[in-house]
């Protein structure tokens, strides 16, 4: 299986598009991120008629080896200690929580015969194909990291001052072959939420880990981005916090091997289905001897934490400058209409127009775009809507509101949260409201665009229905592809389908043949993953 472009064209490539043109191009737009956003947005630039972009410079810088974003595993050997990260999350048992056609980029289908809830190299060779077969990797710089990136003008005009590392191939850590600058009027910041661990702090762990009983495994506190086997905590005790998808996993693969697990939930939150877990509340503190959590239990026989408490909103390219585009503070009291600049507060960007355009003061209205900030939605289709917006409106800015009315629509949006009981700077860009699902977010950006007469008025709703009734019925064609993979019928289930059409069929015809099984016997307890 072939998971890159291979050393002649990875390696040893031109560092700039535009170095051998020979006037200045009428558009530069620098992209960074080679994952599902960053693809996205490049082939729906390449999808505006010719005549549109034809003397436009596109560029898209990504610092890993090949594509797929957090698909693309670390290469083998051991992984970097903390505070060095890990390039991807991605463990050897990872695979996806939804069944790849709804995962899917819009008419661009798995291969046949691919399992129906796959693991990390199907997904990420998916988005090499992707781009190989749009043409797209001409396009691509890898090995090169964007260090910086910062404004050089106001909120009418200016560029962006980029600097670029060449990066060694054989050490991504080392120096960089050579540091390159460029500018560029518009800068597309694809490059995903996945990478920098949110770790809270307890009072009491330099003491627990300090004190590791004699004849014990040496006591550890490590976020899931080191996670990798479950067999190394055979006959551990562990303490698994959180119930997203990495406390998912994890609950799911350590229970089968921990001497003993826990997971620790907040207020209101189910243990994982299936795991071989004891729910515990949140904690309160460490001991030298004990976890103490918040209804006053202890634990003191614990070897192992693993967090499964997310990441951080960060974007360090942008938060470089004493004068930074993005500023990080987790504690501030600005909002969306007093912000003087962008600002994360580590769990939401703002202001941004439908989680996308930049409505920081000092910059136009599309000098800065970002793809892929929404939670909880299926990555490829929702990153062509957002890259659907974003292509037209480089193509015509007047499409978007003003600067005032992008706002308006912002505060309108922070408002209705609150409405329903939600702190929209706590939820930040997870699409968790009624008034905000996923599919619903991904239609209105085409909606937009229809309404703005920038895709005609019979352009069909984004959202097929297949799409949000298969997210809508994961867990139970999680439940039925497990049942078809231990009857050994999982290849019958997949002959013949190739077509967007046909992976749809199977899903109607899997939900079908699952729920008639568990009529008859009831719902059966979920292995190795929690669909969702």
């Amino acid at each position: 299986m072939v998971l890159g472009q291979g050393p002649s064209n990875s390696h040893d490539q031109t560092v700039f598009a535009s170095d051998t043109l020979s006037a200045r191009p009428s558009k530069s737009i620098a992209i960074v991120g080679a994952g599902s956003g960053g693809i996205a947005i490049l082939k729906t630039i390449f999808d505006l008629p010719q005549e549109v972009r034809q003397d436009w410079e596109v560029v898209l810088y990504d610092q890993r080896r090949d594509v797929g974003g957090l698909w693309l595993e670390d290469l083998p050997g051991p992984l970097p200690q903390p505070p060095a990260l890990p390039e991807s999350p991605v463990y050897p048992l990872l695979r996806t929580n939804t069944p790849h056609p709804t995962m899917t980029y819009p008419n661009f289908t798995y291969p046949p015969f691919t399992p129906l809830f796959p693991g990390h190299q199907f997904v990420q060779k998916y988005h090499y194909d992707y781009a190989k077969h749009h043409g797209l990797l001409s396009h691509i710089r890898l090995h090169h990291r964007v260090a910086s990136a910062n404004w050089e003008g106001d909120a009418q005009s200016g560029r962006w001052d980029v600097e670029v590392h060449r990066l060694d191939p054989t050490n991504h850590r080392g120096e960089p072959l050579n540091v390159l600058r460029k500018s560029f009027d518009h800068l597309i910041v694809a490059n995903g939420h996945n990478h920098y661990p949110h770790v809270p702090q307890w009072e009491g762990t330099e003491g627990w880990l300090a004190n590791t009983p004699e004849g014990t495994p040496r006591r550890e506190i490590i976020h899931s981005i080191y996670y990798r086997l479950p067999e190394k905590y055979t006959n551990r005790t562990v303490v698994i916090i959180g119930a997203g998808a990495s406390g998912r996993d994890a609950s799911l693969q350590v229970g089968k091997f921990a001497r003993v697990a826990y997971q620790s939930l907040t207020p209101n939150t189910e243990p994982t289905p299936g795991a071989n877990v004891i729910p515990k509340p949140r904690i309160s503190h460490f001991t030298n001897d004990s976890i103490v959590f918040e209804d006053g239990t202890s634990l003191e026989d614990v070897d192992s934490l693993i967090l499964g408490t997310g990441y951080e909103f960060r974007v360090p390219l942008l938060s470089k400058s004493d004068t930074p585009i993005l500023a990080v503070d987790p504690d501030t009291t600005f909002n969306s209409t007093t912000a003087p600049t962008l600002i994360s507060n580590l769990r939401y960007i703002f202001p941004l127009y439908r989680h996308i355009f930049s409505l920081a003061p000092g910059l136009p209205a599309t000098a800065l775009a970002f793809i892929g900030l929404p939670v909880l939605v299926a990555n490829c289709p929702s990153d062509i809507a957002q890259s659907l917006l974003v292509a037209h409106a480089l193509a015509d800015p007047s499409i978007l509101p003003n600067r005032a009315g992008a706002l308006a629509d912002l505060v309108a949006r922070e408002e209705t949260l609150r409405g329903e009981g939600l702190d929209p700077y706590y939820v930040g860009h997870r699409l968790i409201s009624p008034s905000e699902t996923d599919h619903d977010y991904q239609d209105s950006l085409v909606e937009y665009l229809k309404d703005v007469g920038a895709l005609p008025k019979d352009t069909p709703k984004f959202v097929e229905e297949w799409r949000r009734l298969g997210r809508a019925q994961s867990r139970l064609l999680g439940r039925g592809w497990e049942r078809a993979v231990q009857l050994g019928q999982d290849r019958e289930w997949l002959d013949g389908v190739e077509t967007e059409a046909q992976w749809a069929d199977l899903l109607t015809r899997l939900a079908e043949w699952q729920q008639a099984y568990e009529k008859e016997h009831g719902v059966p307890t979920e292995e190795l993953v929690s669909y969702e």
